[in-house]
């Protein structure tokens, strides 16, 4: 919001003498997909998760003020790299987004791994090459998508894309995909929520070389004054115990 002074001068124009940004004014916009433990829809319908308490707590600390919203991460993705003052909650930070974004600092650092129902028997892995025999699914937009596609997946043929987690897992328990590229921490909130056993999966391999560490991150609109505003907040957390705590609440 931008606050300006104006003075009178004697031919009766106004002359606009200086604005000046106002930090505080601001009404930021947080945004992320639902994945629980980390932000989901609560019963109340309500944002809800470690990183959405993190975020409120990082507005607190940065004496700023801002709205969380759970989209769809395609949607979440585009408006973010696209609008002023919008950021995302977990972005994978990774080569190719490197420059697309402002990288505000680390919100949680994760491991991805294919993972599958334990009674297939059938599925003998060692190295993502040989994930290449049989249908791997992830959700479209993730990064994880563009990786398995480097690796030389193919969609409609050995990678299968969803757009929601929830038809992901039911894919999976449905057997119309054999394998899923994820985030093992957040994998038994996810199947839990939609009423499938968790414990009926099982991992197969852990994909080392893919990237591991989420950020809070916003376009290149976002001006630079903010993004080290709220950097700065995030750090004081960190060492002050807040952000530890949070995470430890949520069994992160």
């Amino acid at each position: 919001m931008k606050s300006c002074l104006i003075f009178p001068v004697k031919s009766g124009v106004f002359l606009l003498l200086f604005c000046f940004f106002s930090l505080h004014a601001q009404n930021l916009r947080f945004v992320a997909e639902e994945l629980p433990p980390f932000h989901f829809t609560n019963e109340h319908n309500r944002p809800d998760g470690a990183l959405v308490e993190l975020t409120r707590a990082l507005l607190s600390q940065a004496g700023l003020k801002g709205d969380i919203e759970l989209v769809p991460f395609a949607r979440a993705y585009k408006v973010t790299k696209n609008t002023e003052n919008t950021f995302l909650l977990s972005l994978l930070k990774t080569p190719v987004r490197e420059e697309s974004f402002k990288w505000v600092g680390q919100s949680y650092k994760t491991r991805a791994f294919l993972v599958g129902l334990k009674s297939r028997g059938d599925i003998k892995l060692n190295t993502l090459d040989n994930a290449k025999a049989y249908n791997v699914g992830t959700i479209r937009g993730y990064y994880s998508e563009t990786f398995l596609k480097q690796a030389g997946f193919k969609e409609k043929q050995n990678l299968s894309l969803s757009v929601k987690y929830e038809h992901m897992w039911q894919m999976l328990f449905k057997g119309r995909i054999d394998l899923v590229l994820t985030n093992f921490i957040a994998l038994e909130q996810e199947i839990a929520s939609i009423g499938l056993n968790a414990g009926d999966i099982g991992q197969y391999i852990q994909v080392k070389d893919f990237p591991d560490e989420l950020y809070f991150a916003t376009g290149l609109k976002t001006r630079n004054e903010l993004v080290e505003q709220l950097r700065a907040a995030l750090i004081t957390l960190k060492s002050n115990g807040r952000y530890q705590k949070i995470l430890e609440k949520w069994q992160l």
